[in-house]
């Protein structure tokens, strides 16, 4: 398989307090050393607190708020594990927006160990009419998913095949 880039391409990484640090450290070099754009989208403005073997971690720079993102500003999305941070994402209807938004347009998403759980929040709350179960079943080609012990870089890798199919299909 070619390996295809996420060169020049935006994507968002949401988090709240309590994200796995390690992996963003890891999505951030990939993203940095691919010539990617990674923007922090988070619950609050500011800064935002990751986490390390259950301790604090260091605070990072808020790009945008949930509240204020669209999908369609970016060009995929990533949700790193964190129980705390994924228990609070769960429960903030902007973050559940987002993701249906991305599961909606069949945009590229890579959910980090707890962050699957996401989609099960989803396809449970459902109600409105514009965005049904089924749909978040028929676009689950769009999804990575990415164990504990998981490659960040192949975990991207897989983000940017997805990328790139989702592109060539779009050009024929």
């Amino acid at each position: 398989m070619a390996q295809h880039s996420l060169s020049a391409k935006k994507i968002a990484i949401m988090v709240s307090a309590g994200f796995d640090e390690a992996q963003f450290i890891d999505i951030q070099k990939s993203m940095m050393a691919n010539n990617g754009w990674l923007k922090v989208v988070a619950n609050k403005p500011g800064l935002v607190n990751g986490a390390r073997d259950g301790m604090l971690g260091m605070a990072y720079p808020v790009d945008a708020t949930i509240s204020e993102t669209l999908a369609i500003d970016y060009d995929g999305l990533i949700i790193p594990g964190g129980e705390k941070h994924i228990a609070t994402l769960s429960e903030e209807p902007h973050a559940l927006r987002i993701l249906r938004a991305f599961l909606r347009e069949s945009m590229p998403v890579l959910l980090i160990e707890e962050a699957a759980s996401m989609l099960d929040q989803i396809e449970a709350d459902v109600t409105s009419s514009d965005f049904d179960a089924s749909q978040a079943i028929d676009c689950r080609a769009s999804i990575a998913r990415a164990q504990k012990d998981a490659s960040m870089t192949s975990s991207l890798a897989a983000l940017a095949e997805i990328m790139h199919s989702q592109e060539e299909e779009q050009a024929a």
